[in-house]
């Protein structure tokens, strides 16, 4: 069985700055839990989704440079607690020894 993912977003709206939309659809679940030294990454299918589409946008936006972050809970939430949440950011595409 074939499958193919697809995901179009714009990248410069005339109604402003380029947003990615963070919150999961509804009935998407994804949870970051952290083991000793291991991550652990679980969601359902709609989370993996969100989570692929959130991944490619920020790969393929043109105004994201190295630095560029965003933070959320471990469960997905917006993020109020700092220490006890998920962080990603944009690195530099050189790569750094």
């Amino acid at each position: 069985m074939k499958h193919r993912f697809a995901h179009e977003f714009e990248d410069d709206p005339r109604g402003g700055d380029f947003d990615v939309d963070l919150n999961a659809p509804k009935g998407a679940r994804i949870q970051f839990d952290v083991n000793n030294a291991d991550v652990w990454v679980s969601a359902n299918r709609a989370g993996w989704l969100h989570l692929a589409k959130i991944c490619a946008e920020m790969a393929m936006h043109s105004q994201f440079k190295a630095g560029y972050h965003f933070h959320r809970s471990r469960d997905w939430k917006d993020s109020d607690k700092p220490g006890h949440e998920v962080s990603f950011e944009m690195s530099p595409d050189e790569q750094i020894d």
